[in-house]
């Protein structure tokens, strides 16, 4: 350990003066941390996590009404499958103590049919759930990535007439411009 310490004292006293000779100059002792995409992505695996990162709280109803809404969506046809299988296998068995007095005059084929369309509407919305979920990721990295980005009123790009006037052949040809102000 001593030696580990004299040797960086040693290359410290060596390297100071070449440093100040090249310009390069000591780093504050106050780092400033910079606005981390990946950070902001690895935070963002927790819904909303990423957009309080990125101090956008008002994305946070957003992330968690899709999520809401997909999630209540998939309880719903989740609960409605399980009724109509319910119904289907309590028929099959021909088990008249769990017939449900609702279906008692749909046919076999329209409880079947009644089945696949809850089950593929789950199915739809579990998906719609990962899409949810997936944008938040992304919107907390792209977020991330224009944290810094400058959207003053001194950015400006517009398009201008102009007037172009060739000495040699006097004419005067209209042109438009494109002015960009920084």
């Amino acid at each position: 350990m001593k030696k580990a310490c004299l040797i960086f004292c040693i290359f410290y006293i060596l390297h100071a003066p070449f440093s100040i000779l090249h310009g390069n100059s000591q780093v504050d002792s106050v780092q400033t941390r910079k606005h981390s995409p990946k950070t902001a992505s690895w935070l963002a695996l927790i819904p909303g996590a990423g957009q309080i990162y990125n101090k956008k709280y008002w994305k946070l109803p957003i992330v968690y009404g899709g999520l809401g809404a997909t999630g209540y969506l998939i309880y719903h046809f989740q609960h409605e499958t399980s009724v109509y299988r319910k119904e289907i296998v309590a028929r099959l068995n021909k088990d008249t103590v769990n017939f449900n007095p609702i279906f008692s005059n749909k046919q076999m084929e329209d409880l079947r049919t009644s089945r696949d369309v809850s089950r593929r509407n789950m199915e739809i919305c579990v998906a719609a759930s990962a899409i949810v979920y997936a944008l938040s990721i992304l919107d907390a990295c792209v977020d991330a990535h224009l944290f810094y980005y400058d959207i003053s009123e001194n950015l400006t790009m517009g398009i201008r007439p102009k007037i172009n006037y060739n000495p040699i052949s006097r004419t005067a040809t209209p042109n438009m411009t494109l002015v960009l102000k920084f």
